[in-house]
């Protein structure tokens, strides 16, 4: 190999041979140390340009690359499902009717007429307190008042005879009516210590027993009414112009996983939670079989504005930044189909499908799975269709 340098002759040098450091010493009358750090820079530069060249010799001796093989996808059918907007929140069961039973008066439980659980009708005896004292003063109130009414019967005979004045019927009158209000004290006093149920409904645990000593507001048992049952949730405020009575609900309880209970609104609140920003919508839901008990948390899912749309399987779909792609099987009865990727418009979802507003026609048959390394104009083969979208992972009862 030749080398030119500046200010030097030509100097060939034996690249397969290291260096002799006198022999670059002598051509560029460099020191000694000098001389051998020059000649190793002179053999990789040799090296280098040899190594390129086999490169380039390789190359270009390389056959051409064989023909990608057709992947494998399976296939999916563009159809219509129905799609609606939902909002989900967190509520509360409320009885429809409930009441602590308490006493209206201090005094001992003379009885008691039910047990824990009970289903009462309205007007049921429920308890009687000690009314002894107030028995007796309705019986002499009572007594009384027969008196007066017999003396007036009297009385009238003689002032039709003009034996006695007018004067002294209408005092005997009002003696009467005094004692008839006697009889009613005593009458309340009595209905006082008899506690009946003010409506249908069941009884809760009975928390007394008989020969306690009561007084108002201690709680002898609870009465609600389970069928219907209410459901009170908080919306966020912008969801305000989608609520009116009659809104359909689904709500679920972790109690009953396996089970949608299904109820309709019946109220919103007349005022927004300055705090939260949220209002508070009230809903019925059928209980016939009591399975929903008061203070029972729900989760709660409005649906709104229902329509029916063409979808496609979620998994089908692929996204780039902003927009969204799926690829369409031109000719699945061919030997050799290809794929083209269409933009597509999305709306709603429903778990496992999303509903296409734009870039596909019912019937059109895309792939569902293989999208991996898939191109626009690739040949695929298709082993299988798409059937349903995987189950949602439980933690609490994995999928082995």
């Amino acid at each position: 190999m030749t080398v030119f340098l500046p200010f030097f002759r030509p100097t060939t040098f034996n690249l397969l041979m290291p260096p002799n450091p006198s022999r670059i010493r002598q051509i560029f009358s460099f020191p000694q140390t000098h001389a051998a750090l020059a000649g190793w820079l002179v053999l990789g530069c040799g090296i280098l340009n040899c190594g390129c060249q086999k490169q380039e010799d390789s190359g270009a001796s390389t056959p051409g690359s064989a023909a990608q093989p057709a992947a494998k996808v399976q296939f999916a059918t563009v159809d219509h499902r129905t799609f609606s907007d939902k909002v989900e929140a967190l509520g509360t069961v409320l009885a429809f009717e409930a009441i602590d039973i308490s006493p209206n008066v201090t005094e001992r439980i003379a009885e008691l007429f039910f047990e824990d659980g009970d289903q009462v009708k309205k007007g049921d005896p429920l308890l009687r307190l000690e009314d002894t004292e107030e028995l007796a003063i309705l019986e002499g109130a009572k007594v009384l008042m027969a008196e007066q009414e017999r003396e007036i019967q009297r009385l009238e005979s003689l002032v039709a005879e003009g034996a006695v004045s007018e004067v002294r019927i209408e005092e005997y009158r009002t003696q009467r009516d005094l004692a008839k209000q006697r009889v009613g004290e005593a009458q309340a006093q009595i209905d006082d210590r008899h506690i009946n149920a003010p409506f249908d409904g069941v009884l809760g645990f009975r928390r007394v027993s008989t020969g306690a000593l009561v007084s108002p507001g201690d709680l002898i048992a609870t009465l609600d009414v389970l069928d219907p049952i209410k459901l009170d949730f908080t919306v966020p405020e912008t969801f305000l112009d989608d609520l009116k009575n009659g809104l359909e609900i689904i709500a679920a309880s972790d109690a009953f996983p396996d089970t949608e209970f299904k109820g309709t609104v019946t109220q919103i609140d007349t005022r927004v939670n300055p705090v939260t920003r949220a209002v508070t919508v009230r809903a019925e839901i059928p209980n016939s079989n009591n399975q929903l008990r008061p203070g029972m948390l729900m989760t709660t899912t409005l649906e709104n504005n229902p329509s029916d749309s063409l979808s496609i399987p979620e998994r089908a779909l692929m996204s780039v930044q902003s927009k969204n792609f799926a690829f369409v099987i031109d000719d699945i009865k061919s030997d050799s189909p290809k794929v083209t990727r269409v933009d597509v418009k999305i709306g709603r979802r429903l778990p496992g499908y999303v509903e296409i507003l734009e870039g596909l026609t019912e019937g059109t048959h895309i792939v569902s799975d293989g999208l991996i390394g898939l191109s626009d104009g690739a040949a695929v083969e298709i082993i299988g269709e798409f059937e349903a979208p995987a189950d949602a992972y439980n933690p609490i009862d994995p999928v082995e």
